[in-house]
C-alpha cells in the first residue's frame, strides 16, 4: 500500500467512525463517565427510567463543576442513541425500555483508560504468555501424530526436570513487582471482553431481525427457515456468533475449571508477597471472572430469549397475521399501480369503503354526567391519638436488637487500621469483641466482602452468647488501610 491509499483509508475512517465522532463531541467526558460508572461490565443493560434518575442527580453536580448540560438526561440519552453510542432495547415488562453502551463506545472507553493509565512495563510474562499460546496453536493444529508425540515427550522431559529441581529446592518465588506485572497482564487481556459481549449481542439482534424478515419473504427463502425451526434447529444458537459465545460460555462455567480458578486467585492474593499489591490490581484479579460470569449470563439469557421468541413467533397466530398483512399490502400496492397506469383513480374519486370513526360518540350534551368532587369527601373526622412518651434508651435497645450496628463495626475497623496497615476479621474481634454476638460476625463479614479482599486462608472467629462461647471457622478476609467500596467501584471502572 502507498501513502495515498493509507491517507484515503484514514480519511474514510475519520468520516465514518463512531469512535472519532465521540472523541470530537463536547460531551465525550460525560458519556465515558456514565459508562464507566454505571456499565462497568459492558453487556449488562440498565432500565432507561433508572438511568434517567441516576443521571438527574449526577447532572446537577456536573453543572456545578462547570459542565454545560442544558438538556434533561432523557434528551441526552436519546441523542446518544441517535449517534449510535448507546443502544436502546424494548426490555421486558418488569424492566421496561433498557439502555446499554455500544461496542464502539466500550472500545473508546478501554482505549482512553489505557492512554490515561498505560501499562508500560515490558515484563517477561508477556513473552511467556505469547510463547505458550503459540506453542499450543502449533501443537493442536499439527495433523502429524509423530510430531505431536515428540512435542509431548519434550514437554514431559521439561516437567520432569522441573520436578527434580523442586525436590532439590532449586526454584524461584516471584517478587511483589513480578506478581504485580503478571496480574496487570492478566487484567489487560480481559479488558476487551466487555466490548466483545456488546458485539455479540448486536450480532444476535441483527440475526433475529434478518430471520424474521426471511420468514416474511416469498416461499423460496421462507421455506428453508420455517423447516429448520419446526425441526427444532436453534438458528440463533447455531449462528457463528452463537456458537462462538456458547463455546466461551461452556468453558467459563466449567465447574472443575471454575473451582481451580477460584483456588488459584485465593492462593495468589494470600501470598505474603501479594499483601502490598496495588489495591486496584487485587480487586481486579478477584472480580475478573465474577464480572465475566455476570455479563455472560446476561448475553446467554438474551440469546435464549431470542431463540424462544422466534419459535413462538412461527407457531402462533402472530406469524400468520403478519403474512396476511404483507400479502394485503402487496395486493394493495399492485392494485394501486394498475389503477394509476390506467388513469382510473384521481384524488376526487368517491370511495364506497366506509370509514370507522374511533372515539366516543356523543349524541347529546345532556347525556354527559359531570363528576361531583363532593362524592369523595370524607365526612367522619379523624380521631385524635393520645400522646405517649417514648423512652429513648428502650427504643435504641430495640433497634439495636433488630438491626446490625454497622456504625460500631465500621468504627472498630477504622480504629484497628489506624494502628496497622491491614487486619483480618479475627484481629478486629481481638481488639473489639462482638457485642451483638453472631450479628456482629455477620456484619463484619458483610463489610469485608464489600470493602476488603480475601486472604485465601481460613480464620477462627469467636463470640459469646448468654449461655456459652462459640467458635467457628470462616473464609478468610482482611481489611486494608485506604481500600473501601469506592476504591472497589473505581477498580471496576478501570478494568
Amino acid at each position: 500500500m502507498t501513502v495515498v491509499s493509507h491517507a484515503l483509508g484514514f480519511k474514510r475512517f475519520r468520516q465514518e467512525s463512531l469512535e472519532l465522532s465521540l472523541l470530537r463531541s463536547d460531551n465525550f467526558p460525560v458519556v465515558l463517565a456514565v459508562v464507566a460508572q454505571y456499565f462497568p461490565q459492558g453487556a449488562i443493560a440498565k432500565p432507561a427510567s433508572e438511568l434517567y434518575q441516576l443521571l438527574s442527580d449526577d447532572f446537577r453536580v456536573l453543572r456545578e463543576e462547570g459542565f454545560e448540560l442544558p438538556k434533561s438526561p432523557s434528551d441526552y440519552v436519546s441523542d446518544w442513541v441517535k449517534s449510535r453510542w448507546f443502544v436502546r432495547r424494548p426490555g421486558s415488562s418488569q424492566t421496561g425500555e433498557t439502555v446499554e453502551p455500544s461496542e464502539e463506545l466500550l472500545a473508546v472507553l478501554d482505549s482512553v483508560q489505557r492512554w490515561d493509565n498505560p501499562h508500560r512495563s515490558i515484563s517477561a510474562s508477556r513473552i511467556e504468555s505469547l510463547t505458550q499460546a503459540l506453542q499450543t496453536l502449533a501443537l493442536e493444529s499439527d495433523p502429524s501424530t509423530a510430531k505431536r508425540l515428540a512435542e509431548l515427550e519434550r514437554e514431559r522431559d521439561r516437567i520432569e526436570r522441573q520436578i527434580e529441581a523442586v525436590h532439590a529446592g532449586e526454584f524461584e518465588v516471584l517478587t511483589t513487582v513480578q506478581i504485580g506485572d503478571r496480574v496487570a497482564d492478566i487484567l489487560d487481556l480481559a479488558a476487551s471482553i466487555p466490548a466483545d459481549f456488546a458485539r455479540v449481542r448486536h450480532e444476535l439482534s441483527d440475526l433475529n431481525r434478518k430471520l424474521r424478515r426471511q420468514l416474511l419473504d416469498p416461499e423460496d427463502s421462507r421455506g428453508d427457515v420455517l423447516e429448520e425451526i419446526f425441526r427444532g434447529v436453534d438458528l440463533i444458537g447455531d449462528s457463528d456468533a452463537g456458537r462462538s459465545f456458547n463455546s466461551f460460555f461452556d468453558v467459563l462455567l466449567d465447574r472443575e475449571r471454575s473451582s481451580l480458578i477460584d483456588r488459584w486467585i485465593r492462593e495468589v492474593l494470600g501470598r505474603d508477597e501479594a499483601i502490598d499489591l496495588d489495591s486496584k490490581l487485587r480487586t481486579g484479579l478477584y472480580r475478573i471472572f465474577r464480572d465475566m460470569e455476570d455479563a455472560s449470563f446476561e448475553v446467554n439469557g438474551e440469546m435464549t430469549g431470542l431463540a424462544r421468541s422466534l419459535r413462538h413467533y412461527v407457531t402462533t397466530e402472530e406469524f400468520a397475521e403478519s403474512r396476511r398483512m404483507i400479502q394485503l399490502l402487496r395486493d394493495t400496492r399492485s392494485a394501486a399501480a394498475k389503477a394509476a397506469e390506467a388513469g382510473e383513480v384521481t384524488s376526487l374519486n368517491h370511495m364506497d369503503t366506509p370509514l370507522v370513526r374511533i372515539g366516543m360518540d356523543v349524541r347529546s350534551i345532556a347525556g354527559l354526567k359531570l363528576k361531583n368532587p363532593g362524592e369523595e369527601r370524607v365526612e367522619d373526622l379523624p380521631e385524635p391519638v393520645e400522646e405517649q412518651e417514648l423512652d429513648t434508651e428502650v427504643l435504641m435497645e430495640q433497634i439495636r436488637a433488630s438491626e446490625i450496628d454497622f456504625e460500631e463495626l465500621e468504627e472498630a475497623v477504622s480504629l484497628v487500621l489506624a494502628e496497622q496497615s491491614h487486619a483480618t476479621i479475627t484481629e478486629v474481634l481481638e481488639h473489639f469483641p462482638a457485642t451483638q454476638g453472631l450479628a456482629s460476625i455477620v456484619g463484619l463479614l458483610y463489610l469485608a466482602m464489600r470493602d476488603g479482599v480475601p486472604t485465601g486462608r481460613a480464620q477462627i472467629v469467636e463470640w459469646e452468647s448468654d449461655d456459652a462461647t462459640h467458635r467457628r471457622r470462616i473464609t478468610g478476609w482482611q481489611f486494608i488501610r485506604g481500600l473501601n467500596s469506592e476504591d472497589l467501584a473505581e477498580s471496576e471502572m478501570d478494568k
